[in-house]
């Protein structure tokens, strides 16, 4: 209350400024998925076609009597190993593939004998090729000039790649820069045996150049009528690890999901070395 003889002030209200909660909203960019590939609710990528936890649909698990996911059923045919796998374009589904060769692009040089490539050739015969390739399926002995580059032999035999399946050659890569690992998954039957599974993986180093590993899950026929090994060309250097021997390479089942037998090339010294599982 103001004095005698003072003016009353108006009271005016002090309003303190209200703090407005601030909601941030995070937004994630989502990559288009691979070629083959399906996005779940979660925002991953999936394979529907070798899933074994998305087989044929987003969530379908199956059950665990069954080793693999095939083209999209329950199977028990060799799964696919490879997480994030992607398979050669056109190669497998509906369409039967036999003798055919295709040039990637991928994402770092892989190298053999002192060559580097981004740009591989892979063959249905189980090779891989850093330079020119061939799609020659008559295995022998090495150097052979059917093969005129540094070349992979992972499994050199006439191998096919049957429709109706998840057969094909996959690759994609595992790990992170600098200390990347490309892989080649090679998922097929022999022409003419399509209950005959090849299940092994070539795979080449980010920061070890020159050096290659042979990883081997199933091989129905053992190494009986395949050349296993690596060359500098038609002509130069080799190793060789086995040509149409029996029991080279253990036999696996399509359960098998640790390698068998890995072989590991140095082609800067001229070395092999080999781990059995």
């Amino acid at each position: 209350m103001p004095r005698v003889g003072e003016t009353a002030t108006p009271y005016i209200p002090r309003y303190k400024p209200a703090f407005h909660q601030v909601t941030q909203i995070e937004y994630i960019s989502l990559l288009p998925c691979s070629t083959g590939y399906t996005r779940t609710p979660s925002g991953s990528c999936v394979n529907l076609l070798i899933d074994f936890n998305n087989c044929g649909s987003v969530g379908y698990v199956c059950a665990s009597s069954f080793t693999s996911c095939s083209n999209g059923v329950c199977s028990n045919a060799p799964a696919v190993l490879l997480p994030g796998a992607v398979a050669v374009s056109n190669w497998g589904g509906s369409l039967s593939v036999d003798d055919v060769v295709y040039t990637l692009s991928v994402p770092f040089n892989i190298s053999m004998y002192g060559f580097s490539t981004t740009t591989p050739t892979v063959t249905t015969n189980g090779v891989v090729c850093l330079s020119s390739c061939s799609n020659a399926y008559t295995n022998g002995n090495l150097p052979t000039s059917s093969f005129s580059g540094p070349t992979a032999l992972g499994y050199w035999d006439d191998l096919m790649i049957y429709a109706s399946t998840s057969q094909s050659v996959y690759y994609g890569t595992t790990g992170t820069a600098p200390n990347r690992s490309l892989v080649f998954e090679f998922y097929e039957s022999h022409y003419g045996q399509s209950t005959q599974y090849y299940h092994f993986q070539i795979v080449f180093y980010e920061n070890i150049p020159d050096v290659v590993d042979f990883l081997y899950f199933q091989i129905s026929d053992g190494g009986s009528s395949a050349t296993i090994g690596v060359q500098s060309s038609g002509s130069g250097s080799s190793i060789t690890y086995a040509v149409n021997q029996a029991n080279s390479v253990p036999v696996g089942t399509s359960a098998t999901n640790s390698p068998t037998l890995i072989l590991s090339f140095d082609t800067n010294t001229s070395t092999m070395t080999q781990t059995t599982g």
